[in-house]
């Protein structure tokens, strides 16, 4: 029986982050009914008791803004149609603010074990810069309850390069993490993208990002006071203490099978990706021909299987294995790409360590180079 991960996509959202893209928006109780209905469908149309599943991770948009017996509606869903593994880790991301002691027994007893909370920084008027819907005490409320509960693998989430964000603001907000004893923290560096109203407003020049030099500092800081209490990095975003690394992340970077339900969601199982339609209409409309709502599919080619592999392998620590490349591709990457190992090498680029090759901590810096000299 293969290991399958399953995402669980929720559209949904009280208001719009300004950095935000993802596909979602703000929605009446009647409309997430509906798509929660239709998610259950979808669901039952990808039936499948061939695999089993190792891991759900549900998220969005702000899955915890579906009113209470909604996510449990769409767990018992899952355990009706697939085979889940006794000790499943199950995720779901929640905003600090739609977190209520009702939700919060919910989940523990539709067996969520996992829970990210979107925090993005511990100073009020930087979340209000970027339009979030919740302050510092609602995190610290929401952990708490969390705790009250019986939910010990936490997560959170912080952005770095947030316009008007000074390191001492990433200082103050990892002192947080740490005073709550969260055990996985995920640093992602803000990308201003296109459609969105951080974008606007920087071209506008109502805002000004830090400039790069800034936020790699703020990387670099995270790094190093994470790693003093024991948090370490396990990928090139995310640190947890040893033992609560994502097992669903994991899934991706070690380019294993997961299936993506619900809109615009993505999957990939056994070298075939395909995507869901990004729009409700095309969405319900597949569903109620019985059909799975993919709007296409396509089978990775060798050379984009080795990118992959190269690419996500090393975003991780861990690095990737040459014995694995070799039994995967049949071809010694050491070898044909034995002038750019050797550069990365004498540079302080990679380690190359028992046939793990690895970024270095300047490597991690220039990630993007290093891939590109590798694939």
């Amino acid at each position: 029986m293969e290991n399958l991960s399953l995402y669980i996509h929720i559209p949904f959202c009280e208001s719009k982050c300004y950095y935000c893209n993802f596909v979602s928006t703000k929605a009446t109780e009647e409309e997430k009914k509906k798509y929660v209905d239709y998610l259950i469908k979808e669901i039952e149309i990808n039936s499948n008791k061939d695999y089993l599943v190792t891991s759900i991770f549900i998220g969005g948009g702000t899955p915890s803004c579906l009113k209470a017996g909604e996510i449990s509606r769409i767990l018992n869903a899952i355990y009706n149609n697939f085979v889940v593994e006794a000790n499943c880790e199950i995720t779901i991301e929640c905003n600090p603010n739609s977190f209520t002691s009702l939700k919060a027994e919910e989940y523990k007893k539709c067996k969520i074990n996992r829970i990210s909370f979107g925090l993005q920084s511990s100073n009020n008027k930087l979340l209000k810069l970027i339009n979030r819907v919740h302050s510092k005490k609602d995190f610290i409320n929401a952990i708490n309850l969390a705790r009250s509960c019986g939910f010990n693998n936490l997560s959170a989430d912080i952005l770095l390069g947030i316009p008007n964000q000074k390191i001492c603001d990433v200082k103050n907000t990892l002192k947080l993490l740490i005073k709550l004893k969260i055990n996985h923290i995920s640093c992602y560096s803000l990308i201003l993208e296109e459609n969105t109203k951080l974008y606007k407003l920087v071209h506008e020049n109502k805002l000004k990002l830090p400039s790069e030099e800034k936020t790699i500092k703020m990387y670099d800081l995270s790094v190093d006071y994470l790693k003093k209490h024991r948090i370490y990095r396990y990928e090139v975003s995310n640190f947890a203490k040893k033992g609560f690394e994502c097992m669903h992340n994991l899934t991706y970077w070690n380019l294993g099978n997961y299936l993506g339900l619900g809109l615009n969601s993505h999957s990939k199982i056994n070298n075939i990706r395909f995507e869901n339609f990004e729009g409700f209409n095309d969405y319900y409309e597949a569903i109620n021909k019985n059909l799975k709502p993919i709007k296409n599919s396509y089978n990775l080619s060798s050379g984009e299987q080795k990118e992959e592999f190269i690419m996500l392998g090393l975003r991780k620590s861990a690095g990737i294995n040459l014995n694995d490349y070799f039994n995967l591709f049949n071809e010694r990457l050491e070898i044909v790409k034995a002038k750019e190992i050797n550069f990365l090498l004498k540079n302080n680029f990679i380690h190359l360590i028992n046939d793990n090759l690895m970024a270095t901590d300047l490597g991690f810096k220039v990630l993007n180079q290093i891939i590109i000299r590798l694939v």
